[in-house]
């Protein structure tokens, strides 16, 4: 299971079941800890129905109550491909 952390202005940006694309960070302990990406995912109020847990910042970096599993469908490549 995977730990991730969004930040966003408004908890109804984070639509259930819909396909959204979000910069997410990683939370697991490591070298790799807090480096970010941009993903394409689904979000459920249901701890359960994902397998990895997304925890919710707002604008500011108050933590948020709420939180979610997250299932990552893909990443999204933001640099054109002739710089990769």
């Amino acid at each position: 299971m995977n730990q991730w952390e969004v930040f966003v202005n408004d908890i109804k940006e984070l639509a259930e079941d819909a396909d959204l694309e979000l910069t997410i960070r990683t939370l697991n302990a490591g070298i790799h800890k807090y480096t970010y990406k941009r993903v394409r995912c689904q979000v459920s109020s249901d701890l359960k129905k994902h397998a990895d847990q997304l925890q919710v910042r707002l604008g500011r970096g108050q933590l948020s109550a709420s939180r979610f599993s997250i299932k990552v469908l893909d990443e999204v490549q933001r640099l054109p491909e002739k710089y990769r």
